[in-house]
């Protein structure tokens, strides 16, 4: 009878503790995420991706007062210590249609070149607050990288032909990809003459004769009096290797170097870097 009355007792205080535990204060929960992926880095860019979760609830209770996310995105800076109240903040939504958030390819721009940054995602819910991804370290590269890059090539002019300075190709003037009108002919009494005319948006400048492989990005970003004017000069022993600068209208910066010209034949080099 003893036993019995014990067990019953034993019994009766695991029902009433289960009860209490039903209803005692829940501590809502941070939104939760996935390790913040570098996917490029340039000279003045970031790009990144990541994933936002709502946080691992121990029962219904808790969830509701986590709550769901209100806004999120990312913030960085120069140093480990994060926060949105005093970094920079890129807020990429709020209030999401469904959870997890895929974040893909998110870019990161007008950064410093040659600067280690530190960049975390953070996102805010109803009840738990704000909180940050694991930090990712990445530092940007000195000089963008060269999409197109030519040395010492033969290319023959023509009518109808145009060059695209962004690929580094000689292509159809009907083509939009065209950034200069090349133009070859001969004045008597002075030789030949090369005619440069640019399109989209193209901007130049004769730098006249110079050191091209000294010719670095930032000496091309420096330069502030480009203009879409024309450019003509006759190709001699005094004006071979000529460098001209440009910036194409896709916003990529290069350097142009006019080795020889001979009948209709133009010898270039070229460098184009990237945004």
């Amino acid at each position: 009878m003893k036993n019995r009355l014990k067990r019953y007792v034993m019994l009766l205080a695991a029902v009433i503790f289960q009860s209490c535990n039903l209803f005692s204060p829940v501590d809502p929960l941070p939104p939760a995420f996935s390790k913040l992926e570098l996917v490029d880095i340039r000279r003045t860019e970031l790009t990144v991706s990541g994933t936002i979760f709502n946080p691992d609830s121990k029962n219904d209770r808790q969830e509701k007062k986590s709550g769901g996310i209100l806004e999120y995105g990312l913030v960085y800076g120069t140093t480990s210590q994060l926060d949105i109240q005093k970094d920079k903040v890129i807020k990429i939504g709020e209030k999401p249609a469904q959870v997890p958030i895929s974040i893909q390819n998110q870019k990161i721009t007008g950064l410093a070149a040659d600067t280690r940054y530190y960049v975390a995602l953070f996102a805010r819910n109803e009840g738990g607050g704000i909180a940050y991804s694991e930090i990712l370290e990445a530092k940007t590269t000195i000089s963008p990288a060269i999409s197109a890059t030519r040395s010492s090539v033969k290319i023959t002019n023509g009518p109808g032909l145009a060059f695209d300075l962004d690929a580094g190709n000689m292509i159809s003037s009907s083509d939009p990809k065209g950034d200069v009108i090349l133009d070859l002919f001969t004045i008597t009494g002075r030789g030949t003459t090369l005619s440069i005319t640019g399109a989209g948006n193209l901007q130049l400048k004769n730098l006249g004769v110079a050191d091209y492989d000294k010719l670095t990005y930032l000496d091309l970003a420096l330069i502030n009096d480009m203009s879409p004017k024309a450019i003509g000069f006759v190709v001699n022993t005094q004006t071979a290797n000529s460098v001209i600068a440009f910036k194409t209208g896709e916003g990529r910066l290069g350097k142009w170097r006019i080795e020889s010209i001979s009948g209709n034949v133009l010898t270039i080099s070229l460098a184009t870097y990237e945004k």
